[in-house]
């Protein structure tokens, strides 16, 4: 079998929750792994995900917690076999979707991930997964990508905003997370948008032409966009309180580890992507 090379980026998000949080998440990932509860079953909205808790890994000092998800794809509806039957894919076969891949590391409260699934779902994914050892229901738990340049904050900063500009591979639309910016959902449900095909939008954001993109859609979509693999280029252009017009480029805005991995199976196993994890980690805590 040939050696096949995929591209993977890990992402770091913090984890915005309260300390107590981060307490009952150790104690619940120790107490499973104990008792031989290392992975269950649940079920958000209409699809499956299986989640696996794997060991615990120490760096510095530092305890980082493996968690492996898996998200059944729906579009997946039947089997087809050489002899030419085509069958249904029976519930008792187990969830047949993506993996998601995470370090959690509760001391420093972030998150580390990747998927070869759709790389717009992986927040949400995240999300869900940490939700699952959330024992107060009534606060709710947010991530944020973390970023390593001012671009961001400078976005923020600004009372307004006169155009967005991306490029997208259509191909990226096909499955598109839950919680997707609604100008996204918009392209990904257009019935002239074919596949494979390269998306190049600037949108000018004017009241004066009847643009209904508010600054809290914009900073949405920016941040939908900035960690998306199908997106190529995303800059947005705005004017400061002095009435200077600012270009801020997203392209590469937050902290991430890319590589490369050869393997000979058409998925990611859990060894590897442990191993990727490590070395993203010990990246991230050498440059701190």
């Amino acid at each position: 079998m040939n050696r096949l090379k995929k591209n993977v980026t890990v992402h770091f998000f913090s984890i915005e929750a309260k300390v107590e949080f981060f307490k009952n998440f150790v104690s619940s990932f120790v107490a499973n792994k104990a008792n031989d509860l290392s992975s269950r079953i649940f079920n958000i909205r209409t699809k499956k995900h299986l989640i696996k808790i794997s060991e615990e890994y120490l760096f510095l000092s530092i305890s980082a917690y493996c968690v492996t998800v898996v998200r059944e794809r729906n579009t997946w509806q039947t089997k087809a076999t050489s002899d030419g039957k085509i069958t249904g894919i029976s519930s008792n076969q187990g969830i047949i979707g993506d993996p998601y891949f995470f370090f959690v590391v509760p001391s420093k409260g972030i998150l580390l991930g990747f998927t070869s699934g759709p790389s717009g779902s992986l927040k949400s994914v995240g999300k869900s997964m940490l939700e699952q050892f959330n024992t107060d229901r009534t606060e709710q738990i947010k991530l944020n990508l973390i970023p390593k340049e001012k671009e961001f904050s400078t976005l923020k900063e600004l009372p307004a905003y006169s155009s967005l500009h991306f490029k997208l591979n259509s191909s990226s639309l096909a499955d598109i997370s839950e919680d997707a910016p609604q100008l996204i959902k918009n392209l990904s449900s257009a019935p002239y948008i074919e596949s494979n095909m390269q998306l190049s939008l600037d949108l000018e954001l004017n009241d004066s032409i009847g643009t209904t993109l508010s600054k809290e859609n914009i900073i949405e979509i920016i941040n939908y966009l900035s960690d998306h693999d199908g997106c190529s280029l995303l800059k947005v252009k705005g004017i400061d309180n002095d009435g200077t017009l600012i270009q801020l480029d997203f392209g590469n805005a937050f902290l991430n580890h890319k590589t490369e991995i050869t393997t000979r199976n058409k998925f990611i196993d859990e060894e590897t992507s442990t191993k990727i994890l490590k070395e993203a980690l010990s990246k991230y805590l050498d440059n701190l």
